[in-house]
């Protein structure tokens, strides 16, 4: 085993037992690692301290001109990300005493901002009203539980994540209110709206008599109800959901699950909320996360400017 490896070792440990980062980021991290490991032996490079400037900017070079299975460049994003994690790694090693390349010496590549994707209100009752009135073969639960998931994600701002670890007794609030356990172990505070709380209460009348303690859950539409088998809801069926009922009725859009939760964001903001707040609200440990819906923000100035200064003044005299 190679010493840079071990090192890696030692800091995925840190990574899940210490920073408490979720099963899929720590996924990631040791994936981005890998890959940087597997340049690494090309290069006969065995030691964190034999990894200097000119080799991470041989392997930037690597990243720019590798192409993915569908024979396309790697994007902006998911180079960032390789440096991100290096980056990481680097200030892991220097706490712990290593003499290290500088992770400050890693400038990240810059990216444009990014315009992002999002349903209006009058986009998501389509979305719901075309559910409850779907006249395929699904059962009354699914159509609920699907009518539950999409307010409640609309109305709260979660990551799908986040929603698909909701259980039935954290959202019996009387006020809404949700503590949320996200990303590195964070807890924040954040509402489930009215209506969202009210389609909740109608799939769970279908579930009165099961006795899994999760919120969002798939069923087998093959048994009889009293008897439905169910397991936990995945994040790819969320997302097959999603595009089919879109597809369906006319919104013709990228939808993701994320698009649910940029949808919340630009919702506050457009009712006079502020980035600070979204930022409390999605769980943003940085202000510059948030900064993805600036395009709202400079919609609200564009409209107090008008507001301001659109209406004819008299010339002074």
């Amino acid at each position: 085993m190679s010493l840079f490896r071990r090192d890696v070792d030692d800091f995925m440990l840190y990574c899940e037992l210490t920073k408490q980062y979720s099963a899929n980021t720590v996924r990631n991290y040791r994936n981005t690692l890998e890959r940087f490991m597997e340049y690494l032996d090309k290069m006969k490079i065995e030691q964190t301290n034999m990894i200097d400037l000119d080799v991470v900017n041989g392997y930037r070079q690597f990243l720019y001109q590798k192409t993915t299975l569908r024979k396309e460049k790697m994007n902006l994003k998911s180079q960032s990300y390789q440096i991100v994690v290096l980056r990481s790694f680097l200030k892991f090693m220097i706490k712990n005493g290593a003499v290290v390349l500088n992770p400050d010496r890693l400038e990240l590549p810059k990216t444009r901002m990014r315009r992002i994707e999002y349903l209006t209100e009058v986009e998501v009752q389509k979305l719901i009203a075309g559910i409850l009135k779907d006249s395929t073969k699904s059962v009354d639960v699914i159509k609920k539980r699907n009518v539950a998931l999409i307010l409640t994600m609309f109305g709260s701002g979660l990551r799908l994540s986040e929603v698909l670890e909701l259980t039935k007794q954290e959202t019996d609030h009387p006020d809404g209110q949700l503590l949320i356990e996200g990303k590195g172990g964070k807890m924040r505070t954040t509402f489930l709206a009215p209506v969202a709380i009210e389609a909740i209460e109608d799939y769970l009348k279908e579930r009165e008599q099961d006795q899994n303690p999760y919120l969002f859950i798939s069923f087998s539409k093959n048994t009889p109800k009293n008897t439905r088998k169910f397991s936990h809801l995945t994040p790819r069926m969320v997302q097959m959901m999603l595009q089919k009922y879109a597809t369906r009725f006319g919104i013709y859009k990228h939808i993701t699950p994320h698009t649910l939760r940029h949808s919340f964001a630009t919702k506050i903001l457009f009712e006079g909320g502020d980035l600070r707040s979204v930022q409390t609200l999605l769980g943003h440990s940085n202000l510059a996360t948030t900064q993805i819906y600036t395009h709202i923000t400079d919609w609200q100035i564009k409209d107090l400017h008008k507001r301001v200064f659109g209406k004819k003044q008299a010339k002074p005299k």
